[in-house]
């Protein structure tokens, strides 16, 4: 009799601990969920406050090019022919430009770099065990 009055009371001791346990851990993963949720509130605005910004100094280079062109034109004292050569190949440089630009801007090695999900997958992975 002695020893099931033993047992109840470590299998109700038992019990409680792991129900602790298992209160602690979901408050835990909730605390790591409200984290990861409020990180993805913050990327998400900052993506939006670059975007505007970078909307704006797009449209700012653009009305730049644009007078630019509009006053080189108008000063210079050449034919209609010369001047719409100069700005064929003023065009076909600047598309060169934007596409390398572009290029190195969406490479996905350098997305991965910035992001630090490189080093998150190195961490994932783990390090190789030399036998």
């Amino acid at each position: 009799m002695f020893k099931n009055l033993v047992k109840g009371i470590l299998s109700a001791l038992a019990i409680k601990l792991l129900d602790n346990y298992r209160r602690l851990s979901l408050q835990l993963l909730k605390i790591e969920a409200a984290k990861c949720y409020l990180r993805g509130v913050q990327m998400a605005r900052l993506s939006a406050m670059g975007l505007m910004c970078m909307g704006l100094m797009i449209g700012l280079v653009c009305l730049g090019a644009l007078l630019f062109h509009v006053g080189l034109f108008i000063v210079l004292p050449w034919c209609v022919e010369a001047k719409a050569v100069l700005g064929m190949v003023l065009g076909l440089v600047y598309i060169g430009i934007g596409g390398v630009a572009l290029r190195a801007a969406l490479d996905e090695k350098t997305w991965m770099d910035k992001s630090g999900a490189t080093e998150m997958l190195k961490d994932a992975i783990g390090p190789k065990d030399k036998d």
